[in-house]
């Protein structure tokens, strides 16, 4: 009488990453590791790009504190990076990049926000860094002279007018421009084009300090400590000057985890990942999907907590979130699911901001800068290596590790032998992956060969080909015994981004016949 044939299964990777639950409550496309991994949009898991630095040298041997990129009016990119005080500008373009210093001192001690809106002529940038508002036009930053005698340190743009908050003698207030001009920022005395500017006191749940600001749809959502509030209307007649309460419930103390996407606002509260549109505020985690950063965050210091910063990937439809000395968690839109962290070179130096540009063909790619004070091209070009020079040269390696749910094929209180593994993979001609295994008894691996590269239709992103379908089915001889089965996919190569699409277990039942 032969023994019975038990098998198990990960059918795919679109479940995510789950480091919370119990082992045995994980769903069976959930994964247990996903370090310097993330999810296409069809499910499968693959790795990372690596990272590039834009200069040939620091801009400054200081942290990076804020970047951002806007389109003059004669439709030129103008990437903006502040350091230590200085606001650098640069052009994308081949690397190495060429920043520029410019005149003029801003806050070396807050981290500023940015916002592209008109003055009294043009488009210019206006800064809020904790003093009275900046404006950078393209070739003068103006410090002084705008926005009466207020502070602020967030921005947003909103239904025509500029808005912010942040001043310590009014941290319960959020103050506005007059429409189309953001030269007559908080000033109720200004006359000219657009009209005055003018404070709003938001006393929605009490004397609750105005932490960030958010446009979405209709409403300007305004961010407590604990709370969000909004404010609704479209000109200059029909601003809603009482705030209505949206939640009394959750706020944040990061600013700079506040990211627009489309009808929602995604933010970092002390619970974990939120989205909040104009009527209601929800977690993202569910009890079958927990968030993995909220045991993380729960371990922060309020000086930590406020430097997570979070930016939305266009290219890949991922929320990127990196937390200080961790490093950047990534939540897909689409999937709804979870993977990273990504380390290495992202906590070595460790990130302190991320934003937006467009590169040479005009798409969105993500900048980095870290605490060393360089930038860095996020997701660079056929780059699968951490901090490389400018000129393409250097750069430390990183592994790629996946962990599937654990496998009990079936039968937790049964012993089994086990016996293959089948794997559905594009390897993208790597020789460095190795399939892992582990029971309560046996430890074992097997190195898979590589495969030729594989192409799927013409479109192209970031690091190379994306989602690509040209896989190959691999049969892992496996060994050992247990009740159990943890298996583990790691990928330490240096110049391929394999994609791992589904993992089938066969093992044989043990015990009498």
């Amino acid at each position: 009488m032969t023994r019975r044939r038990l098998a198990d299964q990960q059918p795919g990777f679109d479940g995510g990453l789950n480091t919370v639950s119990d082992e045995s409550a994980l769903q069976p496309n959930q994964m247990r590791r996903a370090t310097n991994a993330r999810l296409t949009d069809f499910g499968a898991a693959t790795k990372r790009g690596g990272t590039q630095r834009t200069s040939s040298a620091v801009l400054t041997a200081h942290p990076i504190q804020n970047g951002y990129t806007w389109r003059k009016d004669g439709g030129t990119q103008e990437i903006m990076v502040v350091a230590n005080g200085t606001l650098y500008t640069a052009t994308f373009g081949a690397f190495p990049l060429t920043y520029t210093a410019r005149t003029g001192a801003l806050s070396t001690s807050v981290n500023p926000t940015f916002a592209q809106f008109r003055d009294a002529s043009a488009d210019v940038v206006y800064i809020g860094d904790g003093t009275r508002l900046n404006k950078w036009n393209g070739t003068t930053l103006t410090i002084t002279g705008i926005g009466g005698a207020f502070d602020v340190s967030t921005l947003a743009v909103h239904n025509q007018r500029l808005w912010g908050a942040g001043d310590p003698g009014a941290p319960d207030s959020i103050f506005y421009s007059g429409l189309n001009n953001g030269d007559s920022f908080a000033d109720a005395s200004f006359s000219g084009s657009g009209g005055p500017g003018g404070q709003i006191v938001v006393r929605t749940f009490a004397d609750e300090t105005v932490v960030g600001l958010a446009s979405v749809n209709t409403s300007l959502l305004i961010f407590h400590r604990r709370g969000i509030s909004r404010l609704t209307g479209f000109g200059q007649d029909d601003i809603t000057v009482a705030p209505q309460g949206v939640t009394a419930d959750v706020g944040t103390i990061a600013a700079k985890s506040i990211v627009s996407i489309g009808n929602l606002a995604y933010f970092i509260s002390e619970r974990g990942l939120y989205a909040c549109n104009e009527a209601e505020v929800t977690p993202v985690a569910t009890r079958e999907t927990p968030d993995p950063i909220l045991p993380i965050i729960r371990t922060l210091s309020s000086s930590q907590f406020d430097l997570i910063r979070a930016v939305f990937n266009r290219g890949t439809r991922e929320l990127w979130i990196t937390i200080p000395g961790v490093g950047c968690y990534q939540y897909h839109t689409l999937l709804r699911a979870w993977s990273g962290p990504w380390d290495t070179g992202w906590v070595s130096p460790d990130t302190t901001t991320l934003f937006e540009t467009l590169n040479v063909a005009g798409l969105p790619v993500v900048l980095r800068g870290d605490a060393s004070g360089w930038v860095s091209l996020c997701d660079a070009p056929s780059i699968y290596l951490d901090n490389v020079a400018a000129n393409g040269t250097g750069g430390t390696a990183y592994p790629m590790t996946v962990q599937m749910h654990r496998m009990y094929c079936g039968d937790d209180a049964m012993a089994k032998a086990l016996r293959y593994g089948y794997l559905t993979a594009n390897l993208k001609g790597s020789a460095s992956v190795t399939a892992q295994w582990q029971t309560e008894v046996d430890y074992a691996a097997f190195n898979l060969p590589a495969t030729t590269f594989g192409v799927w239709g013409t479109g192209t992103w970031g690091t190379g080909v994306y989602a690509t379908t040209t896989s190959a089915n691999y049969r892992i001889q496996m060994g050992g015994t247990g009740y159990y089965t943890d298996v583990t996919i790691i990928d330490s190569s240096t110049t391929s981004a394999p994609v791992l699409s589904r993992f089938q277990l066969e093992t044989f039942a043990l015990g009498r016949r």
